[in-house]
């Protein structure tokens, strides 16, 4: 997907929470850029062979298995993202810290529960 595209999703999954806020803007934009380069990097990763260890020449001419480059940016942009994600809501727990009664489900009031117990009598 385009960042664009992405942008324009994050503002709709916003919006359904409950989250969204035009003071976000810059964070939203910002995860969306993450979102691409995360789809850069796997493809790229893809295209290489996919493999978390890789073989390595050092000065001296030694082989050596060091983990792929690839994994260890994806694992930046995956931290970056996800820190995005919770400032904007888009977690669980960050939801749960934004808007609670945006987790739960539609529930009778203590006074209507009340109101059956009562009525139960």
């Amino acid at each position: 997907m385009t960042e664009r595209q992405y942008l324009i999703d994050i503002k709709r999954k916003c919006k359904s929470l409950g989250t969204w806020r035009d003071e976000f803007e810059r964070t939203q934009r910002r995860l969306a850029k993450i979102y691409v380069r995360i789809d850069a990097v796997e493809d790229e990763f893809a295209r290489t062979g996919g493999a978390y260890i890789v073989k390595h020449k050092n000065n001296k001419g030694e082989t050596n298995a060091v983990r792929n480059p690839y994994v260890a940016e994806l694992d930046i942009l995956y931290e970056q993202a996800l820190t995005c994600e919770r400032e904007l809501g888009l977690t669980a727990a960050a939801l749960r810290r934004i808007n609670e009664s945006a987790l739960r489900t539609e529930q009778d009031s203590p006074l209507a529960e009340l109101g059956k117990v009562l009525s139960m009598r």
